[in-house]
Formats: structure tokens, sequence, C-alpha cells
């Protein structure tokens, strides 16, 4: 694309076939028509000489070298035609007045190559051109009327070239910022193909799997790995229904149905983090965590979906293979352990007063005290394997049950040092799974006592909340408190916070895990409010009344 502008840069054939060359015509056609109807002409040396400074200055467009016509002693030509006319002029003004017409050629030449100074030869052009007839005739000008056949062709001369030089310089400035826009154009357009380049490049490079939609749904681009993905289940980023056959839910066999999959969903404005879904046939399965949004303008305008899944199969697995492990392990020492308790008891009750005369009743009850925490633990580790828990929800009186509860630890706290403090609203009845709320509220309570000093105090408030018919239980401790990083991980599956380790507190972190899995199934939510050292505040919001009389919940995956 020529970037040159129009007139400014004219090389000097255009300069030629525009300007000089409809001169020359013009002083020749009118000569010889002339010359035609007045045979006497063909005599006239005037005319013959005005013609031949004509054709001289045409003829400098024939030498080897031309760029100098793009210089300021370009303007020479165009002078040499102001001669040529007005001899031509002088010679025809009788038989021919409107001739001088001719000079607009020349005149357009100055007024497009040149500056405004270049104007004032325009001017004096069209004055030598009109003046010439009456120089040669030494002739006064004796009348107005004679004065103004003098200048009138100077100024209707100088006014369109000025008018000709104005629009020169206003296309200029247009064509100037249309190039400029052009170029910037270009450039956007190119760095536009950059950015997709560089764009297409890293969704390619990086090994999660990303698919763009559009508002109507219409895919815009998907990378390597969702393509790969796509292959495996069976079906197309590019074609309806995006879904195929060989999905499966976590559990790695029940089948998900064509509009539960992740893109139906995300295209449906489904909210999905971190979803978990098995893809490929039974012998050759892939995990992958999958995620989606939706990309709006500043203006709140709605652009399309972004859906991002990753290959978690290595983690999916170690997971499945740890929860086996320890389903086993804990089936595997549950069974001797309570025979250890079994034997001690019986121990105990064959011997009798004679466990004091002989020295064992303290090691005898030491076996026992530590079989019942070892049975504990595996407790808790059976219950945090568990994949399902299945709840069995009776309408009950939540302050009988929280009551019930804190009296088990009342044991564990006075040991502790640690006072306990129950404020219960009255007449609070919810359907709840008594055993498993009982767990969930003990594990907090076994937490709190842990982790408050000797003096401190742990208290219970039970509340009902009535935006949505909630069940608050807040657990508030004096103790030591919790770093961010703590709160952020403390419900992790065997995550022991830092304290905890460095001040030997017993446990193997799988108590608060627990505690949200419980409350999830019971269809509500976990909170925690802690600073180091200013104590924790663990608070359980659950639906008074449940959607549901029998559902079943599933644990998430976790490292």
């Amino acid at each position: 694309m020529s970037h040159r502008p129009m007139w400014k840069s004219m090389r000097p054939e255009e300069l030629f076939s525009r300007l000089q060359l409809p001169f020359l015509a013009g002083a020749v056609v009118v000569a010889l028509a002339a010359c035609a109807a007045v045979p006497a002409l063909w005599r006239s040396g005037t005319l013959l000489a005005g013609v031949g400074i004509a054709a001289m200055a045409s003829l400098v467009f024939l030498l080897p070298r031309r760029g100098w016509l793009l210089t300021p002693w370009g303007v020479l030509v165009p002078l040499l035609d102001i001669v040529a006319l007005a001899l031509v002029r002088l010679e025809l003004l009788v038989y021919i007045p409107t001739v001088g017409v001719l000079c607009l050629m020349p005149f357009a030449w100055i007024a497009l190559r040149y500056r405004w100074q270049a104007l004032s030869i325009v001017f004096v052009g069209a004055l030598f051109i009109s003046a010439l007839p009456l120089l040669l005739r030494v002739e006064a000008i004796s009348t107005p009327l004679m004065l103004l056949n003098l200048l009138t062709l100077p100024f209707l001369s100088t006014g369109i070239a000025v008018a000709i030089h104005l629009g020169v310089t206003s296309f200029r400035k247009s064509r100037k910022g249309v190039e400029d826009a052009a170029l910037d154009l270009q450039a956007t357009l190119e760095q536009s193909r950059d950015n997709e380049l560089v764009l297409r490049t890293v969704l390619d490079t990086v090994n999660g799997a990303v698919a763009f939609y559009n508002a109507e749904g219409r895919l815009i681009v998907a990378n390597r790995s969702a393509r790969k993905l796509a292959d495996a289940v069976g079906f197309r980023f590019d074609v309806p229904p995006f879904a195929g056959p060989h999905v499966r839910h976590a559990d790695k066999t029940t089948p998900v149905a064509c509009e539960d999959q992740i893109v139906p969903r995300a295209l449906r404005g489904d909210f999905i983090h971190n979803h978990l879904q098995w893809l490929g046939t039974p012998e050759n399965q892939v995990a992958i965590l999958a995620s989606s949004g939706r990309v709006h303008r500043p203006d709140g305008a709605f652009l399309g979906t972004v859906v991002a899944a990753y290959d978690v199969t290595d983690l999916a697995e170690a997971v499945e293979a740890r929860e086996e492990f320890l389903t086993t392990v804990s089936h595997e020492l549950r069974t001797p352990l309570t025979s250890v308790v079994g034997y001690a008891e019986q121990v105990t009750d064959i011997l009798g007063e004679d466990a004091e005369r002989l020295g064992v009743a303290t090691a005898i009850g030491a076996i026992a005290r530590n079989a019942d925490v070892l049975l504990e633990r595996v407790s808790q580790l059976l219950t945090a394997g568990n994949k399902r828990i299945v709840l069995q929800p009776t309408v009950v009186d939540v302050a009988e049950l929280v009551s019930e509860t804190v009296e088990v630890m009342v044991p564990l706290a006075r040991q502790a040092g640690v006072s306990l403090l129950v404020e219960c609203e009255e007449n609070l009845i919810a359907e709840l799974d008594v055993r498993r709320m009982e767990q969930a509220i003990e594990n907090v309570l076994t937490n709190a006592v842990k982790f408050t000093p000797r003096g401190g105090s742990v208290s219970v408030t039970v509340s009902h909340l009535e935006e949505g018919d909630q069940l608050f239980i807040a657990i508030t401790d004096t103790g030591i408190g919790m770093t961010d990083d703590d709160k952020r991980r403390v419900f992790d599956r065997f995550y022991r916070a830092s304290a905890a380790r460095q001040n030997g507190v017993q446990g193997i972190g799988v108590g608060l895990s627990i505690v949200k899995a419980l409350v999830s199934a019971h269809g509500g939510e976990v909170s925690i409010d802690s600073e180091p050292g200013q104590g924790t505040t663990i608070a359980l919001s659950i639906p008074r009344v449940r959607e549901t009389s029998s559902p079943a919940e599933e644990f998430a995956l976790s490292a």
C-alpha cells in the first residue's frame, strides 16, 4: 500500500500527463484551429513562438534526469507555459478571446506543488498575460473598462489557485488522517493476530483443557488438550449436544446424563467449580476436575462461557489407593484392639480386688484407656474413609441434643481445666441425624478443649436464623487461635495446624474434615473465624427442615 500524498509527491510523468500534456494539447489545438479559420496566422511568428515555447517546456520531461522537476526549480516549467500562453493569447485575442483559460493548467501546477508564497507567481503571471498586449502597443489604461479587463484574469486566476491550494491542503490533511488510521488499523490487526497466536500457543502449551463458547453457544477456541478429552469421551466440542456416552460420576461407574455433563451445564449458566468426573471407557478412564466461568463486558453484556478441565487421574487414583489402604488398615486394627479392650476388662473382672494387691490395676487401666483411644482413632479413620454418608434424620429437640453432647465432654474439659458454657434457644426443633450431629459437635468441642489453655473456656451457642430457616450452632473457645494458612487448610483431611505439631497435641487431623462432611450431608455449611492468640469460633449453619428425607452425600475429593 502506497502512503505517498496524491499531489504533493506526484512523479514527473504524472505531472506531465495531468498538467503539462493537457496544456500543450490545448495550445496546439487552439493554434491549429485558429490557423485553419484564419490562414494568415500560419505566418505569425508570435503564435509559432508561443507554441514552440510550450513544446520546449514539455520536452524537458523527456530528459533522463527529471528529479529536479520535483524541486523548487520545477516552477520553471509553468513559468515557460505562462510565457507561451501570453504569446499565443497576444496573437489570438482578437479571434479567440477565451484562449486565456489555458492559464489554469500552469496556475494549477503552481497551486498544487508549492506553498502559499508561490501563489504570488499566479497573480503576476496572469497580470503579465493580460498586460502584454498593452505593453507591446505602449497603450495607457485610459478607462475603467480597460482596467477591469486588465485585472479580471489575475484576480480570477489567483482566486481559483487559492481555492485549489486550500482544497489540496485539506485533502492532504484528510489523506494523512486516513493513512494514519489505516496504519493504526493495520497495526491493530497485526497486534490482534499476534495476540491470537500467543493465546493459541499458550492454550496449547498448558496441560489443562480450555474451551470458549460465545454468547450463542458456538465454539470459538479449544486447545489441544480439550480436543484430546473430547476424543476420549466420544463427542466434539463444536457440535451439540457437546456431550458423550463415556462420562461417569466420581464413583467411576454411574453414567452422567448428557444434559448434566460439564459443557451443557456451563452453557446453561450453571456455576461449576472443581467438579470431578471420569471420562472414557472403563478400561481407559481419565479423571478430570472441571470449572466454568461466564465472561461479561464492563457494562454487563454477556460475551460467552469459558470451560476449563484438568487431568487429575494420578491424584484421584492416589487418593483412592490411600482410602483403600486406610480402610483396610483400620479394619485390621479394629479387631485386635477390640480384643485388647475385652481381655483387659475380663482380667479386671477375674482379679477383682486382687488387682490392687498385685499392683496391676493401674497397668490394666492404662491398657484399657489407651486401647479405647486407639479404637476412637480407628473409628475416625473409618469415618474419614467413607465415601458416602447416609443420614437417618429424625425430628429432635436441638437443645436436648446439644446439652447431652456437651455433658459427654465435661470429663475431658474438667481434666484440661477448661470450663464449658452452653446457651441454647428453647423449643428449637430440627430434622437431623442425631448420631451424626452429635459426632460433629463432639469433634468441634474436642478440638476446642485441646487448644484452649488451662483456665480458659469453651462456649456453645445455639440459635435460630430466620433467614433461610437455619439452625445456627457456634462453638467459641479462648484458645491459641489459627493463622490464615491454618484456616485455609483446617478442613483438609490429615492436616494438623503448626501449633498442634509444635505443642505435641494428640490427634490425626481428620476431626474437622469429618465435621464439614457431616454438616454438608445435612445441607449446611461450616465457617471459621479465628486470629492467632484470639481464640476460635466455628459455626455450623444447617437447614432446620431437610428438603429430602433420606439423602446421601459424598465426601469431596481431597489430597
